[in-house]
């Protein structure tokens, strides 16, 4: 993928490029080289992810080191806009940077990854920084560039990205279906920020022609990844069927789907009551937008939450969660 976005912004970058100075293209090819490297390297680390390797990415987002902030810096610096291809990668390795700095350093504070961002690159790069990220998400004629940025706001979290702006998610979408997954980290990113950044989420979701999109990608969040994103990629969905707007959201084969991963995730976290009242929710949700979903399976469901429901071992909490999707299915 990285590889066919630097082939793709080349080729629309290119006469762009020849009309700068030759010693200005020179030198931008050569940070260009050197911040795909450090992708690499970043990638690599992360891959083997031994002691080494951990040490040396904790290094890399240590304010003493000056890398950040040079990548930073060849983002907005005036002399390279017109160079895509290289403000491109710089964000892709910002990203990355801020990611792992997340990962280490996770707390609350849903704007950390600002606090983080003017911490590495300088307060004043950050306030440069900052609107011309916003306005490279913005970069409908360059949909790599704009995805880039979009993923970096997400890190910086909703001091940078605000409501108003997160409809550019679904736009990318649609733009660039291939890279569903990453833009699908965003949606997660920003439902979890909570307040008008969730129901902006929402609202867009069902409102956005690229919505539907989203929901098929989150599905199959549910189906296939791990339990972390599982539980989120619920979180959203039932946020989003609870809307009144939510009739046509899923696709009939969609929801047909979503319930039977339902129905097998629902069983399989009966210890797990934060989790089962996820999925919960997100069934109950489900069926009060589809008919088609209160309709699929529907004995069969009834029965398992039934029998949840019934069992005395289990949590209360677990126990009135099968009531209140029994109710939604109109089986209570």
């Amino acid at each position: 993928l990285f590889r066919s976005q630097q082939v793709s912004l080349i080729a629309h970058g290119s006469l762009r490029m020849s009309l700068f100075d030759p010693a200005l293209e020179a030198k931008a090819k050569e940070k260009t080289e050197f911040v795909q490297q450090v992708i690499r390297n970043v990638e690599k680390a992360c891959e083997n992810n031994d002691q080494q390797d951990r040490e040396w990415l904790r290094s890399m987002i240590e304010p003493c080191n000056t890398c950040f902030a040079t990548l930073v810096r060849l983002i907005f610096e005036p002399k390279y806009k017109g160079f895509l291809t290289l403000r491109c990668v710089a964000l892709r390795a910002v990203q990355m940077l801020l990611r792992i700095a997340r990962t280490l350093f996770e707390g609350t504070d849903p704007n950390l990854g600002w606090r983080t961002f003017v911490e590495l690159a300088g307060e004043e790069q950050a306030l440069q920084a900052a609107p011309e990220i916003l306005m490279l998400a913005q970069r409908q004629d360059e949909p790599l560039v704009a995805s880039n940025a979009l993923t970096v706001l997400a890190e910086l979290g909703p001091a940078v990205l605000q409501p108003e702006s997160i409809p550019l998610l679904f736009d990318l979408l649609q733009a660039l279906p291939d890279r569903a997954s990453d833009l699908s980290e965003v949606a997660l990113r920003v439902h979890a920020w909570g307040g008008e950044s969730r129901r902006a989420l929402c609202l867009a979701t069902v409102q956005h022609p690229g919505g539907k999109l989203l929901v098929e990608v989150l599905i199959q969040m549910i189906n296939r990844c791990d339990e972390k994103r599982q539980q989120r990629a619920s979180k959203v969905l039932a946020g989003c069927f609870s809307l009144p707007e939510a009739k046509d959201l899923v696709y009939t084969n969609d929801a047909r789907v979503l319930v039977e991963v339902l129905l097998r995730e629902l069983p399989n976290n009966v210890g797990n009551p934060a989790a089962f009242q996820s999925y919960g929710r997100c069934l109950q949700a489900l069926a009060k937008c589809s008919e088609v979903a209160r309709a699929h399976r529907r004995e069969e469901v009834l029965q398992v939450l039934e029998d949840l429901r019934e069992d005395e071992r289990l949590e209360p909490e677990v126990r009135n969660a099968c009531a209140e999707v029994m109710a939604a299915l109109g089986g209570a």
